[in-house]
């Protein structure tokens, strides 16, 4: 066979979901087009225990090479056992043959005769098909999950029978997971919540999101309640289905509160600070007790070092007042515009996210309602879409905005000296990442690095807040 550029090479790509499935199939059938071609004009890419339902494009190394090989022009054909092994999402699908039919990639599916139609050049088939098997995927996903949720692997405070399947108490656990149970019963406020949560995360050893997992999980009622009510004959339930049922209506909105007050104190760590004696980064703590968190330095080689997150916070913003204050915006008009390119950047990403929820509802609403005057409208995943549509058009707005302030020169200045002090107010923590190059706490005081000090005008160096300055 004549060597076709020898820069192209000819790609077989294999993908298996777990790490126990056998491979050999999608080697068979690849074998043929292999015996072909001479070594150098092979490239093998074997993707293991990669599942595409749960896994994005922009997740699968392996799949990332071969767009790059695609990208770098050095792909003449693909060959994968059908579609489902390249993609499974119709999005990525597309977006995938778009790439290649631009790079003039032939792709070939070693598995036609059995059933599997070839690629095809045409939008519209291709179109089909990825869909068909972007439903297939989703079946597969749901129907697994199904199965977990029925005969899973392994389940805390069970143990299972191997002959029978049946989930019989675990005798080690049995009293401990029925204490818990019933103490989430007497629980009448997220102060006594938080009580329960303390004294079982050590017995069990479990995170809170799992304890949370644990209370609203319908197995340890013996039930599946997925869709409808399903009674699970081989568990031993610990609990009834009526109080498991009275859990969630009356104590649900407390699981959700306590989640959320977590994730709220989680996300709020944005700052770095360190010691200002050992020059280590400062741990960061949550108390969700009493909803706050704090910096402080482990060692005990030096004075003590703590400080809550929320005088931090103050002493950020006064900071980034004072440098506000200062700036001299004429210097700062280059940086200005790198910065804005970035929040594009970011609101562009937020735009292509939202669209994205956008495509997956319709298509749910689509699929699931044959007829449009049914009450569709009443769903609350269309409600959910009005509320995206309009994030899609904030974000166009603020593009927008930036846009028009950029235009003219003269007025540049003054929308950044605006902004920043809006910014300094609404979302301090992007300007501490423009301004501030660190955060060191003493036990006294407290030192800021401040960036850029070139741009100031005049600043004192050593700056003193009082109580008041900081309220």
């Amino acid at each position: 066979m004549n060597t076709i550029n020898s820069q192209k090479k000819h790609v077989f790509f294999r993908r298996v979901s777990t790490a126990g499935q056998d491979i050999l199939t999608q080697e068979a059938a690849d074998l043929p087009f292999r015996e072909k071609l001479q070594e150098d004009e092979v490239i093998i890419i074997n993707e293991i225990a990669t599942s595409a339902n749960k896994k994005a494009i922009n997740e699968r190394p392996e799949m990332q090479r071969l767009i790059s090989l695609i990208r770098d022009k050095k792909v003449h054909t693909i060959y994968a056992f059908d579609r489902s092994r390249l993609f499974r999402d119709f999005y990525e699908g597309m977006e995938f043959n778009d790439l290649r039919a631009h790079y003039n990639v032939r792709v070939i599916y070693t598995s036609v005769g059995n059933g599997n139609m070839p690629a095809s050049d045409d939008i519209f088939i291709e179109g089909l098909l990825s869909m068909f098997s972007d439903i297939e995927g989703k079946n597969i996903a749901r129907r697994s999950r199904e199965a977990r949720l029925r005969y899973p692997a392994k389940k805390f405070g069970y143990h299972k029978e191997k002959e029978t399947k049946r989930f019989l108490h675990d005798p080690l656990k049995n009293e401990g997971v029925k204490q818990y149970f019933a103490a989430l019963m007497g629980v009448s406020s997220l102060e006594d919540l938080y009580k329960v949560m303390k004294e079982y995360r050590k017995m069990f050893k479990k995170t809170d999101e799992q304890l949370v997992s644990m209370a609203t999980d319908p197995f340890y009622a013996g039930y599946d309640l997925e869709k409808g009510t399903n009674k699970l004959h081989h568990v031993i339930p610990y609990i009834s289905i009526q109080e498991f049922l009275q859990l969630q209506r009356t104590k649900g909105e407390f699981f959700q509160a306590f989640l959320e007050r977590k994730k709220t104190l989680k996300g709020q760590n944005v700052y770095s600070p360190y010691c200002g004696y050992c020059r280590k980064p400062l741990i960061y703590k949550i108390d969700e007790e009493s909803n706050s968190a704090s910096y402080y330095c482990s060692s005990k080689m030096h004075p003590k070092v703590t400080e809550t997150y929320s005088n931090l916070s103050k002493i950020i913003k006064c900071v980034l007042s004072e440098v506000i204050q200062n700036i001299d915006a004429e210097k700062l008009i280059q940086h200005s515009i790198h910065c804005y390119r970035a929040i594009k950047r970011r609101l562009e990403a937020e735009m292509y996210t939202i669209d994205q929820n956008l495509n997956r509802i319709m298509e749910e609403l689509v699929l699931e309602f044959d007829d449009y005057s049914a009450g569709w409208k009443d769903d609350p995943r269309y409600k959910r879409k009005q509320l995206l549509k309009q994030e899609y058009q904030n974000c166009l707005e603020q593009i927008k905005e930036n846009q028009n302030a950029l235009q003219k020169n003269k007025s540049i200045i003054k929308v950044i000296e605006g902004a920043l002090i809006n910014q300094s107010n609404v979302n301090p923590s992007m300007l501490y990442d423009m301004l501030i190059n660190g955060i060191g706490i003493h036990g006294d005081h407290i030192e800021v690095d401040v960036f850029y000090f070139d741009y100031l005008q005049e600043m004192d160096k050593e700056i003193i807040f009082e109580g008041e300055d900081t309220a």
